[in-house]
């Protein structure tokens, strides 16, 4: 079905008008990262470092150091899991600031690739980059937009349900409100007085709002340079198929040749670049949302309300992510395998012996299964997915039995 996806994408649509944008790296997501403060200007870290510690004073430590203000699993095993939640992106995010040079070096080599075809954009791979690179913005619209939905229903909701419960209770009966997260804020009784409620709710908004952000910046950033490098393997497979056109014993064939080969060598090394950044970000993610799902689902099972729409909502987002992850992985270990099963398809062998060495060379190299991996352990497809969804039930029926 994969490959059914790719071979239709890969014809962009007749007479295609490319834009200044068209030939940029990820304008939107790294535009992004550069608010965030871990792009451009590396004294811009020091506003990341404030955001952060901020948000962990607002968030992490009053469930580290004053609970959740109940005592059954539930509660429990919901803070446990936000606070997993909070403290994955923040650590996948630290983890980026301290090793940003092998991205710093994907980024540019992906750019000197559009800069390539900038000049040559009548050509068909460079109409098919364009159109690469609009569908990734258009996929970096959307996610954002998802986002922003998940972000408006996390904070409003809980705020209708409990100012709607408030002023509509008679007064002789106790309202307990309705929190966005389960925790304590510091001296406040945040379930029972409305006015420390709102303080609350104002305070914990901005903190709230750079968690979200930091979720949507891990996403377009990421996700979208697997893409790119994906669409380096794909202009391979283009360029071999675009050969038979071309006499063999002229300039222009080994010219086109060596081209490709030298594409084909940038591809690798981007992949290997793009899974040192990656390795240890998607251990640590994949670890905790084994630990954060199975919480959820157990806390939803147990508190099928309006209360657990929040929960439900981290729990969908963290889904949406991996899943995000393993599909484009397993496109660009697709698209890698494709290289080889490309030459092996064309009459390589008709060609001279200098030009057969060379294709057998490029077919050695794209049959090594290359890809991002989870902290060197597996390379990250769908098939992983799959099996992060059945530890995710295991654990939660365990979870459901002892509890």
């Amino acid at each position: 079905m994969l490959r059914r996806l790719t071979q239709t994408i890969m014809q962009p649509p007749p007479n295609y008008r490319s834009a200044p944008s068209d030939f940029t790296v990820m304008p939107l997501g790294l535009r992004l990262l550069e608010y965030s403060g871990l792009w451009g200007d590396p004294r811009r870290k020091r506003s990341f470092a404030l955001m952060l510690i901020g948000t962990i004073l607002l968030l992490i430590i009053p469930k580290i150091v004053l609970g959740t203000g109940s005592d059954s699993f539930d509660s429990i095993a919901r803070s446990t899991a936000e606070f997993i939640f909070c403290y994955n992106n923040y650590l996948m995010m630290a983890i980026f600031a301290i090793q940003r040079k092998p991205f710093e070096q994907l980024i540019g080599t992906v750019q000197q690739l559009f800069d390539k075809h900038r000049m040559h954009q009548s050509t068909a791979a460079s109409e098919y980059l364009v159109f690469v690179n609009r569908q990734i913005m258009r996929f970096s619209r959307l996610y954002i937009t998802v986002q922003g939905v998940y972000f408006l229903i996390f904070n409003l909701l809980p705020a209708f349900v409990t100012y709607h419960a408030y002023f509509t209770a008679n007064g002789t009966t106790a309202v307990e409100f309705l929190l966005p997260v389960e925790s304590r804020f510091f001296f406040m009784d945040i379930r029972h007085s409305i006015v420390d409620y709102t303080i609350f709710s104002v305070v914990a908004c901005p903190a709230f709002l750079f968690t979200a952000y930091l979720t949507v910046v891990k996403g377009l950033v990421f996700i979208g340079i697997i893409v790119y490098n994906t669409l380096q393997y794909q202009l391979v497979s283009k360029g071999i198929r675009e050969l038979d056109t071309v006499e063999s014993d002229t300039a222009q064939f080994r010219h086109r040749l060596t081209e490709i080969i030298d594409l084909h060598g940038v591809a690798t090394k981007c992949t290997k670049l793009l899974d040192s950044v990656l390795n240890l970000m998607l251990l640590v993610q994949f670890t905790n949302t084994v630990l954060m799902c199975c919480l959820f689902l157990f806390y939803i099972s147990k508190n099928f309300n309006s209360g657990a729409v929040n929960v439900l909502l981290l729990f969908l987002a963290l889904t949406v992510e991996n899943l995000c992850f393993s599909y484009f992985g397993n496109r660009l270990s697709t698209e890698n395998h494709n290289v080889a099963v490309t030459i092996y398809s064309t009459a390589w062998y008709k060609y001279p012996t200098t030009y057969q060495k060379q294709f057998q060379q490029m077919i050695r190299h794209a049959y090594i299964p290359r890809g991002i991996t989870v902290g060197k352990f597996y390379i990250v497809d769908v098939a992983s997915f799959g099996q992060l969804l059945r530890m995710i039930f295991s654990y939660y029926l365990i979870l459901k039995e002892l509890f």
